[in-house]
């Protein structure tokens, strides 16, 4: 649940990944999703990433748990980035913040350092403000509706974001 560029490392001939404290079998979408944050910039790029992953193009409840995934991540990151840079403290909400792709470019540059309160508190909130402008989009209702539907057609129980198969 960490997978960021700085646990990313390369030896010249292999790729590592790293930093596995809190590493465990999760959820496919939440992976899908925290790494969609750094490589996925329009419908046609998420296209293509899914298919890589699924070996085809993704049919409809794929797209769908994989927007209500980002959502969830992105509640997380915020919830999680405000708690750890506020230190208990007041934020201030006096500016505001950037854009959540222009950010990630420079996360993924190496412009910009998480290890700041400051800047964990902007970090939150450019995934709070992307959260927002989300949930206002029409994509928000139409997935809520295709995954409420294969829910109601199984057996099983009837989850938001039921684990993956």
């Amino acid at each position: 649940m960490d997978l960021k560029p700085e646990n990313i490392l390369f030896d010249g001939r292999r790729v590592w990944l790293i930093d596995w404290l809190a590493g465990f079998l999760n959820d496919r979408y939440f992976d899908l999703a925290m790494v969609a944050n750094f490589i996925v910039t329009n419908e046609a790029d998420e296209r293509t990433y899914l298919a890589k992953y699924f070996g085809q193009p993704p049919d409809e409840y794929q797209r769908a748990r994989f927007f209500l995934m980002c959502q969830v991540m992105h509640m997380l990151s915020a919830a999680v980035f405000l708690l750890l840079g506020s230190a208990g403290k007041p934020i201030r909400k006096d500016t505001n913040p950037p854009s959540f792709r222009g950010f990630h470019e420079r996360i993924w540059a190496g412009e910009i350092d998480l290890s700041e309160n400051e800047r964990k508190i902007v970090y939150g909130r450019v995934h709070w403000e992307q959260l927002l402008q989300n949930m206002r989009q029409a994509r928000l209702a139409e997935a809520l509706r295709v995954v409420e539907e294969r829910n109601a057609r199984s057996d099983g129980p009837h989850l938001l974001l039921p684990s993956a198969p």
